[in-house]
């Protein structure tokens, strides 16, 4: 299993909490409701963030060094993180949707930015076996059973 293969599908399910997400923020009403709304996406994306540097991010900086694309999209994660993690510290319902609109428009940047850049020049800079042996470590992080 290819890791930027893998890592391109947990992205598809990122662009449909994305978009539930934009919807379920206009129609909250409270803060709580906000709140549990957000939630799926955060905590999927501080889980990704950190999976995605150390399966991928770690290996192809010492491929192609740390100034390569992997330092701008490493300081997007620390961005966002610090975004998700203010989004339950707000209390009241518009600041949280202006708040979430932000986080939103970041991750779908940042998406972006990996599905275009990054994956392809995973591709590129490291060899096929390393893709596979990193998509191994990708599944054992996620508690996922390969077959032997």
């Amino acid at each position: 299993m290819n890791v930027a293969d893998t890592l391109t599908g947990e992205h598809g399910v990122f662009h449909l909490l994305v978009e539930q997400l934009e919807d379920a923020a206009e129609q909250c009403q409270t803060i709580d409701e906000l709140h549990r709304a957000a939630a799926p996406l955060a905590i999927s994306l501080l889980g990704h963030a950190r999976i995605e540097e150390e399966t991928l991010f770690v290996p192809l900086e010492q491929r192609l060094g740390p100034t390569g694309p992997t330092q701008c999209l490493r300081h997007e994660h620390q961005m966002m993180d610090g975004m998700i993690r203010a989004l339950f510290r707000v209390r009241d319902p518009e600041t949280m949707r202006q708040a979430i609109r932000d986080v939103l428009a970041i991750t779908r940047r940042h998406l972006a930015r990996e599905e275009q850049v990054l994956f392809d020049a995973a591709r590129s800079a490291l060899p096929d076996p390393d893709l596979e042996a990193l998509g191994t470590t990708w599944a054992r992080a996620r508690g996922i059973a390969l077959p032997e």
